[in-house]
Formats: structure tokens, sequence, C-alpha cells
């Protein structure tokens, strides 16, 4: 399908973006989706809802993971991907504000065969611009594993959910750190924390870059991003979710509030005027209630420096790891809302959950396929 077919469709599509039946407080077991639905403009249609991005090291490759999707929403769309949206790696290089490639992949309506798709590489000023365009790299369909012309593989598909949280402590860090109350982040160890994702799935997009491709060089320092766009009725796109970093905005924002919709609709190079101020005072709120550091504005301030802005930063060839001294990418079995909730705190806090190992894979496409 061409772009001008997309937007020729946009009105039908608009219509149904704002008019699903998703509810806008979607609950699961009683617990508040605001992790993997993480803002009135999300729910309104799951298939735009980017729930994690991850960045790591395979061989010698870069692996690029967009989340979306959740089966927790309950969504009945026939397309498993949106087919008038794109979805977007985006790709900073040598610590610029801006993307300097963008990796986007475009949806066409479900056939019996899958959903075919494509994948266009952007690059230079084309990266920025929604009017921009690039070379096709793969092309195929949903479930198949794909070549790209850099030398790497593409697939796309239903996944089983990597990411393990229990939802119910994520609430006692909203009320700690949004609210201003002193909850028990101690509750949840071994044999009490009860994964709320447990048995979900997730539509999954994988690409992998080969060390050497392209502005992927041994060494270099990138940092990525993921946004998801649809068609607006004007013939342009409207930015409806980003992602970069886990957990940030659930810790750090009302799931409930414009301003959670707001921000998925922003760049990451405007996230330091518009949410540090506010991220750095809810960092040295908590620590200072919590007499977790005797120079609360200094630590706020040394966190704000490693999460704003949105970025999942790494070095290309490089192990990655997500830790609580540092962050390089971010690999399927981290537990990173412990470290964030451990970060936003400046405590150990312990989420009672690891990783298991049945929901990720060491091999292509490294998410497990929900149908085998």
């Amino acid at each position: 399908m061409t772009q001008a077919s997309r937007g020729a469709n946009a009105s039908q599509w608009r219509r149904r973006f704002d008019e699903i039946a998703v509810a806008t407080s979607v609950t699961w077991k009683g617990t508040d989706m605001s992790h993997h639905l993480d803002s009135p403009l999300a729910r309104k249609d799951p298939r735009l809802n980017i729930t994690d991005h991850y960045v790591f090291d395979s061989g010698a490759s870069t692996v690029l993971i967009m989340n979306i999707r959740t089966s927790l929403a309950g969504d009945p769309s026939a397309d498993p991907f949106h087919p008038e949206a794109r979805y977007e790696f985006k790709v900073h290089l040598d610590g610029d504000e801006r993307e300097a490639l963008t990796y986007r992949f475009a949806f066409d309506p479900t056939e019996d065969s899958g959903q075919p798709f494509t994948v266009e590489l952007l690059a230079g000023p084309a990266a920025l611009d929604d009017a921009g365009s690039g070379p096709v790299i793969a092309h195929g369909v949903t479930g198949d594993v794909l070549q790209t012309t850099e030398g790497g593989q593409v697939w796309a598909g239903e996944a089983i959910e990597p990411f393990f949280l229990d939802l119910k402590q994520l609430d006692v860090v909203d009320q700690t750190v949004l609210h201003g109350q002193d909850g028990d982040l101690t509750r949840w160890v071994a044999g009490v924390a009860e994964d709320t994702f447990a048995g979900a799935t997730v539509r999954s997009i994988v690409l992998t870059v080969p060390t050497g491709a392209g502005a992927f060089t041994a060494g270099r320092r990138i940092a990525t991003w993921c946004t998801s766009k649809l068609a607006t009725d004007a013939g342009g796109w409207r930015q409806v979710g980003r992602t970069a970093l886990p957990m940030i905005w659930p810790i750090f924002r009302d799931a409930e509030s414009d301003e959670a919709s707001h921000s998925n609709e922003t760049h990451p190079a405007d996230d330091v005027a518009q949410y540090g101020p506010v991220i750095a005072d809810l960092v040295a709120s908590v620590v200072r209630r919590r007499g977790t550091s005797d120079r609360p504005e200094s630590y706020a301030a040394d966190v704000l420096k490693r999460i704003v802005p949105d970025l999942v930063r790494y070095v290309v060839g490089t192990p990655a790891l997500f830790g609580f001294s540092g962050f390089n990418g971010r690999r399927l079995a981290d537990n990173t809302a412990e470290i964030m909730f451990s970060l936003a705190t400046n405590s150990a806090v312990t989420s009672g959950l690891t990783a298991d190992p049945g929901r990720s894979q060491a091999v292509f496409p490294f998410v497990v396929p929900a149908a085998r």
C-alpha cells in the first residue's frame, strides 16, 4: 500500500481511533494498567501503544526490539499491526540531540499468509521528516524471518510478553513518588510478588543491524527510541506513542493525565526543558522524606542526567547491561522495574521476581513467538 492510499483512508481510521471501544481506564485483575497502557491517548488503540523498547548485542549485531499491543488490553482489532500507522526506530549518533537514522515499518491489511509490511531506512534530513523516504531494506509478511539489504534480520509477529512486574508494587511506587506518601516498598519478595504479565502476549518488531553496517561501527555511541504514528485527515502523520527507557513515565507522571498523552506526542529533545524540573523535584522529595541521601538535590540531578532525555544509550559492539550503576542498552531479561524503583528512591527495592527463561531466547528473534 502506498503512502497516498494510506492517507486516502485516514478519515476512516481516525474515526476508528477516536471511537474504538477500549475503555480509557483499562484494568486487569483489578490493577490499573498504567505501564503498558500509559496514557488516555494510548488506550484509544492498543495497536499504537508501545509497551517496551530493547537494545542489546547479539554476536556481531545490534538488536532493536519494539513491543506493542499488550493482550491485557483485550483489543479486538483484526489487523495485528495498524495498517494506517508507522512504527519507527529512531537512532541518534554520537550524542546528537536529533536522530540521524530512522527505520520505518509500515504494514498493509492482513491477508491469508499474514500481514505484509515493508522496512525503509531513512538517513540524514529524511530521518527527521515524516514526508521523507528512503530505500526499502526488507519486505515480507509477519511471522517470517526476513533478511535486510544491510545483512541484518527482521521479524514481526505475536510474542510471549518478556516484561515482568507485580503492578500492585507500581501502584505503591506511584503513591510514594507522585503523591508524597511513604508506602511500604519491601513487601514484594520471592513467593509474595505476583507477575501481572504472566501469560500475556505482545506484538513484536525485531530488527538486527550488523556491526559495521552503515553508521553502526564498533565502539560508536548511539541512542534510540521508538514511535508509533497514525495517518491524519490532512495527509500527514500524528505521533501517538513514544518509548525508550523503561518505567520512567509510569513512575513520574499520572497515567490518567492529559500530560501523559501530550508527552507521547513530543520529541526527546524537549524532555529536559519540559519534564526535567518536575522529575528532579520528585526524586529530591522522595529521598529527602525517606532519608536516603543527605544531598537530595544533588542526587536528583545525577538521576536526571541518566534518564532525561528519554533515550536508550548503547555503545555498538559492547555487552548490554541495565543496572543500578549504569545503563548500556537493555536486554529482554533485565529486571528493569527493580532498577528504576531503586534509582527513583535511592534505596534497594526488590521486585520479588526474576525473568522467566521461557519468555525470551538467545537466538533470533530473541522474543518467543506465541505460536510455533
